[in-house]
């Protein structure tokens, strides 16, 4: 049985999927594209049989000037050039040497200019359908994303869905549409010129035909053996390498120990080996060309001979009807090389696809539990029960940790592992569930909570929120009807944003984000409170920015907590001091329990585990290193 992850890249593009109704416009464009490249043929032959005739000696001038009644006269007995020769007959211009000449040069610049456009048009239709296929990869992806990003502690999964949407997906459109419109005109090529090619002259193709497909394997062959030639030698020749570089980290036991001779000897040694894999590669690089040279040289040469001896030989078919045979055959390996050149393309979409795949196949953490029921707003208090979390990337992170907060309380949570606190405020909203234990609000556990009901009174908000690419009223009220344009500027008056969106063009309508206006980082923080304030939550998750703020911001957002801190419970990530401070109450979390639990002024002249958390956080001094001191 085939490895499933192998048909993954089939989803998007494959032989099967060429053949569907959908595509059906896109096949025809290739065979026409190819039908117009066989009649340029045809009447380059045609064309060149004219000047050869025209030019051979003994021929009068009634015949000089009989255009291709000659030619017509000569098909008339092969027996798929009756068409032909009818053809021919009933053209008035085909029978004068000038006019015909000028038709035939007219219907190869015609029918090259068709085969260009209906290229385009096939290869345009194939990125379409492949485009298609792919932007519901994207839309699927931005959902997934959007269900596993909030569970996602360490930021590992927003960084796959961000390598699979701006790479991965990019690489499957491009290199399925490569292939597409490769392997759909290469085959209609192949098809059309064969049969041209043996309608002309069956025998004289066949022969022709089957050292050009005995040459083309060979050297498909030779280029597969050269490769896998070439990775051994390489990668001998870079382990010899390194083998010399480790010397360079024994220089002093060497001179420690006197034996500087043996190590310049087994270093020479080395050396030499090295020199000589070296040259076996380039030996094997020229010898890998001169046999892909000579095997070129017989593609051309071998067909070439067999089409000629049979012009010279025995007569069998004439200088325009070889040429023809010839272009076919060309266009015919041409069309050969372009699909064996798409197919590496195969294995690498199917890494791709698979990737996508499994992203997709991913089981968010979090979801609704059957029968879950409204939860009222938080009255009396959050209790962390025995919470047990312990992600692959972080394992043990959290060990039975025990925690019980009153409704109104400011708590800053803190943690020596960023994650530790991260995990543990984004279990109240229900982004992550513990492995183990219980999260209570008023008593009731809130996994038998609505998400919606959970979220509407558990409100995070990340230091690192973006903006979105709508107004600032829309970034305030996230579109929702029942809330107020009126409420919106309340809540950015109440966090101190109202002034700067007041200073903008076209004020609460003026559009940020990436089309838009640019905000710093303070004022996008704050825009996020306000987002927050505006649904009037009983407890509200702030992690602060990681960055530096200019005073008048962090006055501002002094000010804009005590204001909202009023009548609800705040729990603070912070990454200022003066938070820190001003929180009625500190939780330090240390080896996955609660380490440190009081207030400032108190654990500051109590706990070292707290002191040593403001010093690695806050001390100016604590990346200066000196070297040490001899005494």
């Amino acid at each position: 049985m085939s490895d499933p992850n192998m048909q993954k890249f089939d989803r998007i593009i494959s032989f099967r999927s060429l053949a569907q109704i959908r595509y059906l416009p896109a096949v025809a464009c290739a065979l026409m594209s190819s039908v117009s490249l066989a009649a340029g043929l045809l009447a380059s032959a045609g064309l060149l049989w004219i000047l050869v005739y025209v030019s051979s000696p003994g021929i009068d001038q009634q015949f000089r000037s009989s255009g291709l009644q000659t030619l017509a006269t000569s098909m008339a007995t092969h027996p798929a050039g009756k068409a032909f020769s009818s053809l021919i007959q009933s053209v008035s211009i085909m029978k004068s040497t000038d006019t015909a000449a000028a038709l035939l040069f007219a219907l190869v610049c015609v029918s090259f200019l068709f085969r260009w456009a209906f290229k385009a048009m096939a290869e345009a239709l194939i990125e379409r359908h492949v485009a298609a296929h792919v932007q519901r990869l994207r839309q699927h992806i931005h959902r997934k994303a959007i269900r596993l990003e909030p569970s996602d502690v360490s930021g590992q999964q927003l960084s796959v869905a961000d390598r699979l949407f701006r790479e991965s997906t990019v690489y499957l459109e491009t290199a399925g549409s490569h292939w597409g419109s490769t392997v759909l005109l290469a085959f209609f090529d192949a098809l059309i010129l064969a049969v041209v090619a043996i309608v002309t002259n069956w025998r004289v193709a066949l022969e022709a035909m089957v050292p050009v497909l005995l040459i083309r394997f060979a050297i498909r062959f030779e280029l597969q053996r050269g490769d896998s030639s070439l990775r051994l030698l390489s990668n001998q020749v870079t382990r010899g390498l390194a083998r010399m570089a480790e010397g360079l980290q024994k220089t002093r036991i060497v001179t420690g120990f006197g034996m500087e001779e043996a190590e310049h000897i087994q270093f020479q040694h080395n050396l030499d080996q090295y020199r000589e894999r070296c040259r076996h590669v380039l030996r094997q690089q020229s010898l890998g060309h001169w046999i892909r040279h000579v095997l070129s040289l017989l593609l051309v040469s071998v067909p070439a001979g067999f089409v000629v001896t049979h012009i010279i030989k025995d007569g069998s078919i004439d200088i325009a009807g070889g040429l023809l045979i010839g272009s076919c055959l060309f266009f015919l390996s041409r069309a050969m090389n372009r699909f064996e050149n798409v197919q590496g393309l195969r294995g690498e979409g199917n890494l791709r696809a698979a990737e996508v795949s499994e992203f997709l196949n991913r089981i968010p953490l979090v979801s609704q539990a059957p029968g879950a029921a409204f939860l009222e707003p938080m009255s009396r208090s959050l209790v962390f029960d025995q919470v047990v979390f312990s992600p692959i990337s972080a394992p043990g992170l959290i060990r039975g940790l025990d925690l019980r907060l009153t409704f109104g309380e400011t708590l800053a949570l803190l943690s020596l592992q960023r994650e530790a606190a991260f995990a543990l405020a984004s279990m109240i909203p229900r982004f992550v569930d513990p492995d183990q234990g219980q999260i209570l609000i008023d008593g009731r556990d809130i996994r038998a909570a609505t998400l919606e009901s959970l979220r509407a009174e558990a409100i995070m908000v990340g230091g690192n929120d973006p903006v979105f690419n709508a107004t600032v009223l829309e970034n305030i009220t996230c579109g929702q009807k029942d809330i107020t344009r009126q409420q919106a500027l309340d809540a950015a008056k109440l966090v101190h944003a109202d002034h700067f969106v007041r200073t903008l063009a076209k004020g609460y309508e003026t559009v940020l984000g990436e089309h838009g206006v640019a905000l710093d980082r303070g004022q996008i923080f704050r825009l996020s409170l306000a987002r927050a304030i505006v649904r009037q939550p009983a407890l509200l998750v702030i992690e602060e920015p990681n960055i530096a703020l200019d005073a008048a911001t962090k006055a501002m957002l002094d000010d804009a907590y005590q204001r909202i801190s009023g009548n609800r419970t705040v729990i603070f990530l912070p990454t200022r001091l003066s938070t820190v401070k001003k929180c009625s109450r500190i939780v330090l979390i240390h080896e996955g329990r609660v380490a440190v639990d009081g207030v400032h002024e108190q654990l500051v002249r109590t706990s070292d585990l707290y002191r040593h958390w403001e010093y690695i956080h806050f001390n100016p001094f604590r990346n200066d290193t000196e070297p040490l001191k001899e005494e």
